[in-house]
């Protein structure tokens, strides 16, 4: 009954369309609101999992809103707002001249009426079924509740909301036959879900592994036909409530959290929306500020991938040269420190005068972390992580690699006295001459990488506490 009610609620916030903008064409779309004059009235639009404002015309004397303008909206789901008041979802079409009239404050969707655009009457009517079927749903929700420790009874009540059920699914699929020219037809099928078929092994196996490869198949099923009821070169589709948060869902929740396979499915959805160059470039930059915005720990490489593809590669024609200079020093600055690349060697002198070579520390895991004793944040973690991680993983043969980031030796030394900190190997670039900055892309501190033997990068962006359990983990201390 849960996800029966979530479909209903989600049919509630409707519909879509293409992108025209500056097109020439007459717009005159007048909205009559009761007892209403001399006040605002806000036109807004759906685009990027946000409501934004578009236009706001004042009603005049008789509590009309005209909005007027030369040139096409882009199609769309629209959302007409009396500030304070209520708001109420329309159908943005081509033709931009038609009439809604609103004889009531607050205005129930059953009291919006339409006059001179079919799609948008359309559009409406749909809303006011849903509206009804919602009522419907509430009502039989309240019976069950009321009918509880009754079996039959609830039995009864959900054969009638599977009823519902069906009776909406088959509004939708004739809505869809009788509008396949329109936009309604593309956005109500782009809402339904994908019916996967039982897939059911046959053959020898207990009941555990025929489980398990049915949910295999079933799930691989899903993935390969997710799209299948998008219209992925349709740009009215930006311009809906639901698009664009369901194809982030699915790359965030249906695809294995991997770099290389959230790469290699967001570039699938790109290529699918190669012929509109509207689509296109919103999924470009979509899943690129995704895997920017990622606390994934390795999902930068998910990034350089969509860079290089896209960006750096003089695709992406509309990113300005300082974006794409900006955006290759920060790439380059990543590709030093993937997870799996081997960590940049480094030789260089401690305070003590000795000498040492990252790749020479000999240690199933080295700890790699740069930082200045200047530093707030490092004045709490690098203390924490003598308390946390060298005490407890020193017997295990784990080394710090400790590298000073200024060259400035009296406070450096002071902080490792004062925290006994001497067991490390603490080291620093007097000199300049290691390029560390560049090659571990250090742009705060403290900056923390886990090596393993082979001195490749296992683990980074990870705080003391994570990487204590990360350590205990692959040593199987647990």
């Amino acid at each position: 009954m849960e996800r029966t009610l979530l479909l209903i609620i989600t049919l509630l916030t409707l519909l879509p369309a293409v992108s025209r903008a500056g097109e020439k064409g007459d717009v005159r779309i007048s909205v009559k609101v009761k007892d209403y004059a001399k006040q605002p009235v806000v036109l807004g639009y759906y685009f990027d999992e946000k409501m934004l404002v578009k236009d706001t015309v004042m009603t005049d004397n008789s509590s009309v809103a005209v909005f007027k303008r030369d040139s096409l909206y882009d199609e769309g789901v629209y959302v007409v707002y009396i500030p304070d008041r209520y708001y109420f979802d329309i159908l943005m079409p081509h033709e931009q001249v038609f009439d809604i009239v609103c004889d009531t404050l607050p205005m129930p969707i059953e009291r919006v009426k339409v006059s001179g655009n079919k799609q948008v009457k359309t559009f409406i009517d749909y809303q006011k079924y849903l509206s009804e079927k919602q009522q419907t749903y509430a009502e039989l929700n309240k019976r069950y509740r009321e009918a509880n420790g009754d079996t039959e009874a609830q039995s009864k009540i959900r054969s009638k909301f599977l009823e519902v059920e069906r009776e909406v699914k088959d509004h939708n699929d004739k809505l869809i036959a009788e509008n396949q020219d329109n936009f309604i037809s593309t956005f109500l099928t782009a809402l339904k879900d994908i019916e996967v078929p039982d897939m059911t092994p046959q053959g020898d196996h207990t009941d555990r592994e025929r489980d398990s490869i049915r949910q295999t198949r079933q799930y691989y099923y899903y993935k390969q036909h997710f799209f299948d009821n998008f219209d992925m070169t349709d740009a009215r589709l930006l311009r809906t409530p639901f698009f664009v948060s369901k194809v982030t869902k699915y790359v965030n929740e249906t695809v294995l959290q991997m770099p290389d396979t959230v790469a290699s499915e967001c570039i699938r959805i790109i290529e699918m929306c190669r012929p509109n160059k509207e689509m296109f470039r919103y999924f470009v930059s979509h899943f690129y500020n995704m895997a920017n915005k990622s606390n994934i720990m390795g999902m930068d490489a998910a990034l350089v991938t969509l860079a290089d593809k896209y960006y750096l590669s003089g695709e992406a024609d509309w990113a300005s040269e300082k974006f794409i200079s900006d955006l290759r020093e920060q790439v380059d600055g990543i590709r030093y420190t993937l997870i799996g690349g081997t960590a940049h060697d480094m030789k260089m002198p401690s305070y003590t005068g000795e000498w040492f070579k990252l790749h020479e520390v000999k240690a199933p895991y080295t700890i790699l972390v740069f930082w200045e004793p200047s530093c707030g944040h490092c004045k709490k973690e690098i203390p924490h992580m003598h308390e946390t991680l060298w005490k407890k993983f020193e017997k295990y043969g784990v080394k710090i690699f400790a590298v000073y980031c200024q060259v400035d030796e009296k406070p450096w030394t002071e902080f490792i006295e004062e925290h006994q900190l001497e067991d490390w190997i603490n080291v620093y670039d007097p000199y300049g001459k290691t390029g560390f900055r560049k090659y571990y892309n250090i742009k705060s501190t403290p900056t923390i990488f886990v090596l393993d033997k082979d001195k490749k990068i296992v683990a980074k962006k990870l705080g003391v506490d994570q990487i204590s359990d990360f350590l205990s983990h692959m040593l199987e201390l647990d």
